[in-house]
């Protein structure tokens, strides 16, 4: 079996993602083309027809593209080769985050649209048309999955994920973009310790022709709402395997792939190569592209002094939902100089206090918490509840706001 292939191009772009200039644009379809050209020919991919691209659009925000997106420039620059390597229809689509459709989404970037068009680019709306349900007879969770009509009737998918932390899974790369394939009827279910099952699941039954990783600007820390920007890591890697691609991306965070749980299932089940000793890397040096990232903090335990945090039995799922509204709670300064109010997540223990002393109002965050509503330390005191299996990330952040009048 032949050694999968993983392109690497870095060079100083020095603008930025929301700043650029035609000639910077250039300069990044000259990179996105170089590592391209390291993994595959890519005129023999696309010629003569229908791509589908798969930015991941997961929440844009018209005043801080840097963030969480796919750079556009990235996008632009996949049109451009795809068109100039001979496919006849070149489309550009995304489900980015439960909640959003993609016509919402992209209010407000009627620049990016613009140039899209102009380049020959098409956006398609996965929602536009009822999901096809693809049977997947070894899948552990996930089957039948619900992929888009579009994806179906394309000839070949491009997945072009972004280079970032992730609070729920440590990294979002390219096997975990192919989670905006799905509709949001299947979003929330098996979104807990078991997401990472589920989005392997997904990868057994489709898998992108090709990856392309954008590290122009990279996410770390809190990510995706509340990472902070890595500027000018100004690193493209692509691959046909997109488990090789991800394994590369791993090292050139400071990340071992082992410590990625999606990594580890998808080498166990043997859809791709996740040995970084197996893989050959063409193109600039991996040591002179590699940054430490900061890590995701899942606990919220003392996070924030106005929230007390006591963690029972909580899974990843509900962790992660919680952190990620408190820290956006934090980042729009609604934490600060309030009353502390305490907050329960997770399976309390059977017959014991699970809190003996509540500072405040008590919260109880999640299915598993439920039976902390009636607060028996205050007899007669009914605490808040954000019921889910996990709840929605924003379900904190928007309940407290509602509370508080903030």
């Amino acid at each position: 079996m032949a050694r999968p292939c993983v392109g690497l191009a870095h060079a100083l772009i020095g603008e930025a993602p929301d700043a650029y200039t035609d000639a910077g644009l250039a300069a990044v379809v000259a990179l996105v083309s170089r590592a391209v050209a390291g993994c595959c020919d890519l005129a023999t991919l696309v010629r003569g027809k229908t791509v589908l691209l798969k930015p991941n659009l997961v929440r844009p925000n018209p005043h801080n593209p840097r963030s969480v997106v796919t750079d556009e420039r990235v996008i632009l620059a996949m049109v451009r080769l795809v068109r100039q390597a001979g496919a006849t229809v070149v489309r550009v689509g995304d489900n980015p985050g439960y909640g959003l459709p993609l016509g919402e989404a992209l209010r407000g970037l009627d620049r990016f649209t613009s140039r899209l068009a102009a380049e020959g680019g098409e956006l398609v709306y996965f929602d536009a048309a009822d999901p096809v349900l693809v049977p997947n007879p070894t899948a552990l969770l996930f089957d039948p999955v619900p992929l888009p009509r579009v994806l179906l009737e394309s000839d070949v998918y491009i997945n072009i994920p972004k280079l970032k932390t992730h609070v729920h899974t440590l990294v979002t790369l390219g096997i975990k973009n192919q989670y905006g394939l799905i509709l949001d009827d299947n979003r929330m279910p098996w979104h807990r310790n078991d997401i990472n099952i589920k989005i392997i699941d997904i990868l057994r039954v489709v898998r992108p022709h090709l990856t392309v990783v954008d590290g122009l600007w990279a996410v770390q820390g809190q990510a995706p709402l509340s990472g902070s920007s890595l500027p000018d890591m100004n690193v493209i890697v692509a691959g046909t395997d997109v488990c090789a691609v991800d394994t590369v991306c791993t090292d050139l965070m400071g990340i071992a792939p082992q410590e990625v749980a999606m990594l580890r299932l998808a080498g166990q089940e043997g859809l791709g190569e996740t040995d970084p000793a197996a893989i050959d890397v063409v193109g600039d040096d991996p040591a002179r592209c590699r940054r430490q990232f900061v890590r995701p903090i899942l606990s919220s335990m003392g996070a924030y002094p106005a929230v007390r945090v006591v963690e029972g039995g909580a899974c990843q799922g509900c962790l992660s939902a919680l952190r990620h509204a408190l820290d956006k709670l934090g980042s729009e300064g609604l934490l600060d100089g309030r009353d502390p109010v305490s907050l329960y997540v997770g399976v309390p223990m059977p017959e014991m206090a699970n809190i003996r002393n509540v500072r405040g109002e008590l919260w109880c965050f999640g299915a598993c918490s439920a039976p902390l509503v009636f607060n028996t330390k205050k007899p007669g005191s009914i605490a808040q509840h954000v019921p889910g299996c996990p709840p929605h990330i924003l379900d904190f952040y928007k309940a407290y706001k509602t509370r508080y009048g903030l």
